[in-house]
């Protein structure tokens, strides 16, 4: 049997609970034991919401996101994260992600999405690229911890 993938706002305990693994893939830095409290606290104070892709109920792919107004950017929808599993790569799904991102932007009449990625992923470079993303600053850090 095929399976069909559908786009879920993420919104539930369950359902974050669920992220882990595509988000462990993006950020093994982060901490399971604190995922759930950490993306709650986003999502309440900070607008920030996730959409996944479900492959029937397992998140496999997912995009978070924020509604923000940027002094540099304008009125905008900032895309923090944005992974597949590995096992669910070449299936188009960032770029579904993106599509539905770009939507809900247009309908919120926001002036663009925007997104950092890391210098030398190349491969995630190729792909914002291809839908219709354009190279417009460097993002630079400066750890403190």
């Amino acid at each position: 049997m095929e399976s069909i993938y559908q786009i879920k706002k993420i919104e539930t305990t369950s359902e974050i609970e669920q992220c882990w693994d595509v988000a462990y893939v993006l950020r093994p830095h982060l901490n399971k034991n604190n995922w759930n409290a950490t993306i709650t606290e986003m999502m309440q104070n900070e607008k920030y919401s996730i959409a996944g892709i479900m492959d029937e109920d397992k998140v496999v792919a997912f995009a978070g996101y924020r509604v923000m107004t940027s002094l540099h950017s304008g009125n905008i929808i900032y895309i923090d994260d944005l992974c597949t599993l590995e096992n669910y790569r070449g299936k188009g799904f960032a770029t579904q992600l993106l599509n539905h991102v770009k939507e809900i932007a247009i309908s919120l009449g926001k002036e663009a999405v925007v997104l950092d990625t890391g210098f030398t992923n190349n491969t995630a470079q190729k792909v914002y690229l291809k839908n219709g993303f354009e190279l417009t600053a460097v993002h630079l850090s400066n750890r403190l911890k």
